[in-house]
């Protein structure tokens, strides 16, 4: 009976020491390190490919926590919603957003976090929201594709453009154009004294200008007091004409006065001369008729009845 007691107490104790051996080595390595962590809502508009549950969640390259969940969102599955455990005491605020970031083309991918200001609000959940939401933006991978697809695109229509512009009817234009450039400047070629020649005359040109220029003002000076003896000229000649214009009007009143008064002589002195020229061609007449006129005179008239 003691030796069968013995073993049980032995047993007993072994069972006791090896619980508090691996309470030892519980409490050892997660008792001491146990963390206290706050929850968080990342809704991504990419792929996710390459990220895990528990993937490590960086803030600025330091291990803040990890991916808790990865789940397409129910109200938009063109969206990943993520929900991220990190430590209490993280500054996520307001600034803060959330990147998916790989390392190296096949290494971890893992979701980065950064602040874009030292502003330290903390950042609150949203109505219609169970936590915090941190807004994301488009990981490296996912801007340089876009950027690629973007540069195939300007690509193509390049291509196409091209395409259009160098048909065969733009190619034979592109061909009669060389064409023509090459006789023009095989003409250049054969003209060049004539082309310097000319080249000469042109600076000779604008040196005389230069010198036109400079003279310019002067020829300004004397041509605006040109202009002023013009003027006064013109004065002079347009006071002239004034007198002479009261000249003539006073010559026409007098012109009118001598006709009003011997027109009417002359007019009476004319009638006269009529009639003495009727009477000495009547003269002449008689006298070419009978000579004898001179000396007879003329014959009496007939005596009328009774006398």
């Amino acid at each position: 009976m003691e030796s069968k007691t013995n073993y049980t107490i032995v047993g007993l104790v072994v069972l006791i020491l090896t619980a508090g051996l691996i309470s030892a080595m519980l409490w050892l390595s997660v008792g001491l390190n146990q963390k206290t962590y706050s929850t968080y809502t990342v809704y991504l508009h990419e792929s996710v490919a390459g990220l895990t549950q528990e993937s490590p969640v960086k803030y600025n390259g330091v291990q803040v926590g990890l991916v808790k969940k990865i789940s397409l969102d129910k109200n938009d599955p063109r969206q990943v919603e993520l929900q991220l455990d990190i430590e209490v005491g993280t500054p996520v605020t307001t600034s803060t957003s959330a990147t998916l970031i790989s390392q190296g083309i096949t290494g971890v991918t893992y979701v980065g976090l950064a602040a874009g200001s030292s502003n330290l609000t903390p950042l609150m959940i949203i109505p219609g929201e169970s936590y915090p939401v941190i807004p994301s933006k488009p990981s490296l991978l996912n801007q340089l594709d876009s950027i690629l697809k973007e540069v195939s695109e300007n690509v193509n229509k390049v291509s196409n453009q091209t395409h259009h512009i160098f048909n065969e009817e733009n190619a034979l234009y592109i061909k009669n154009s060389l064409a023509n450039m090459e006789r023009l400047t095989s003409t250049f070629a054969e003209n060049s004294p004539s082309i310097n020649a000319t080249l000469k005359n042109a600076d000779i040109f604008t040196a005389n200008m230069a010198k036109v220029s400079r003279d310019f003002p002067q020829i300004l000076k004397e041509l605006k007091i040109g202009v002023s003896t013009f003027n006064i000229l013109a004065q002079d000649m347009s006071a002239a004409g004034k007198s002479v214009s009261q000249t003539m009007v006073t010559g026409k009143n007098t012109l009118d006065q001598i006709s009003q008064q011997t027109l009417p002589s002359a007019v009476m002195l004319l009638h006269r001369l009529n009639a003495i020229s009727a009477n000495l061609e009547k003269v002449s007449n008689d006298m070419r008729v009978n000579p004898s006129v001179l000396i007879r005179g003329t014959k009496p008239p007939k005596p009328g009845p009774g006398e």
